[in-house]
């Protein structure tokens, strides 16, 4: 079970590449139900893209979990692990970080204060939790191993709030996301199978964050998750066919079938309670690869 979930968290690392080859097949019939949109309408959703987009890239390298798992791992050992130097918290790109604390009015007022807030907030989690961790391995080269100690759960702690914020980022810019990507996709046959797809992946970038989660994951919402992952599961299944299309529908239809399959598999290691090194290790190479 556990390498069949590995294969199939790499396959929707692919998958998920294959969403922008189906968006580029807007050359093809056009929908009945296609809007009109002005180019000042067009424009604001390319700004919106541009910032989400932004986003995506910025937290994909401002936390890495396998990282922050790595460090949480060492420090649950308690000092019988092989000393490390100073960490270095990994870089990021510090004209992004600028940009996404000041989104623009292609937001609402609501929209960028929470941007804004929880980004810096992220940033300055971030820090701490890394400054901890660098205090940890003074500490325990004095060997004061009882101050020591008292930083894992502060870490812990850091280490949920950093998950946090982004899932708040994402759950602040998914609807705008989604409305955005329905101007630019406008005349593209597969649209409602695109949107369909990211999501999706979304949901199942949450479920896999939520797996990784220490010490434990957070289990009632670990549910809510794969229950959202099921019903859109559902309604993406009722999508009526696209004639014209068949490679992109083959790639829509096999893309819901690996969802079937993950969550399968997925509910079956919860069922077990627990999930090993190698699992984890697993979903943290799959990072946050929406973009």
């Amino acid at each position: 079970m556990k390498g069949n979930l590995m294969r199939k968290i790499l396959m929707f690392v692919e998958t998920f590449a294959v969403i922008f080859m189906l968006a580029a097949c807007g050359n093809g019939v056009q929908k009945k139900t296609s809007e009109k949109y002005s180019a000042a309408e067009v424009e604001h959703a390319g700004q919106v893209m541009k910032y989400y987009n932004t986003s995506l890239a910025l937290l994909k390298n401002l936390v890495l979990e396998k990282d922050v798992n790595s460090i949480l791992g060492y420090m649950e050992q308690g000092g019988n692990a092989p000393m490390l130097a100073t960490v270095i918290p990994p870089v990021f790109s510090q004209k992004d970080s600028a940009s996404v604390v000041n989104p623009g009015t292609y937001f609402d007022e609501e929209a960028r204060r929470n941007l804004k807030q929880n980004f810096m907030q992220l940033f300055q989690t971030r820090r701490q939790f890394y400054t901890n961790f660098n205090q940890y391995l003074s500490l325990l080269k004095v060997k004061n191993k009882i101050a020591a100690d008292k930083l894992l759960p502060a870490n812990y702690r850091l280490s949920v709030e950093m998950a946090e914020y982004k899932e708040n980022i994402l759950d602040v810019l998914s609807p705008f996301a989604e409305g955005a990507q329905k101007v630019l996709l406008n005349d593209n046959p597969m649209k409602e199978q695109i949107l369909a797809m990211n999501r999706m992946s979304v949901t199942m970038q949450g479920v896999l964050q939520q797996c990784m989660r220490k010490p434990a994951p957070d289990m009632p919402r670990l549910d809510m998750k794969m229950m959202k992952l099921v019903i859109q599961l559902d309604i993406a299944k009722r999508l009526p066919i696209v004639e014209g299309h068949p490679q992109e529908m083959k790639t829509f239809r096999d893309f819901l079938a690996n969802a079937e399959t993950f969550i399968r598999e997925v509910q079956h290691i919860k069922a077990q309670g627990s999930y090993t090194a190698d699992e984890l290790a697993t979903l943290g190479e799959y990072g946050l690869s929406l973009n």
